[in-house]
């Protein structure tokens, strides 16, 4: 309950640390950033690697990118066992796209 007695409101993307999963904590360890305007990314399938705090890779897929008006790249990024994607700015040093092979 918030101080005038309303009933408090978690933010979308949160999920309760007893109730995270561990994929959830891995999106939880990158920075967060706010989605695009509606309609106003690429719907994408890319799928990437996503490295946690230790180095361990988690498969991940990005289904959709933005470019802010200030140049920033960001990715809607889902892992496998997480509830929801998750926007973040692309840290090439965090999420790697994985080599897609064809003829």
């Amino acid at each position: 309950m918030t101080e005038s007695g309303q009933r408090a409101v978690p933010e979308p993307c949160a999920v309760p640390e007893e109730r995270a999963t561990p994929a959830e904590r891995v999106l939880d360890g990158l920075p967060p950033c706010r989605p695009p305007p509606e309609g106003q990314f690429t719907p994408a399938y890319r799928p990437v690697e996503v490295y946690d705090e230790s180095g361990r890779p988690w498969p991940a897929t990005v289904t959709g990118w933005w470019t802010s008006p200030e140049g920033a790249a960001a990715c809607r990024l889902r892992l496998a066992d997480a509830r929801t994607p998750r926007w973040t700015p692309f840290d090439t040093d965090r999420i790697v796209p994985l080599v897609q092979g064809g003829t």
